[in-house]
């Protein structure tokens, strides 16, 4: 296997790197709205 990779190699890595950095914190930014739109107690 070489070590070089192809530049379509390159962009499958960082559009995978991409999607899983874009849906990593998904749920904290769901968790700061539910908490941002709670009406105080």
């Amino acid at each position: 296997m070489s070590a070089e990779l192809t530049p379509l190699q390159r962009l499958a890595i960082s559009r995978s790197q991409l999607a899983h950095a874009l849906r990593d914190p998904v749920w904290l930014l769901l968790l700061q709205r539910f908490l941002k739109e709670k009406p105080p107690s």
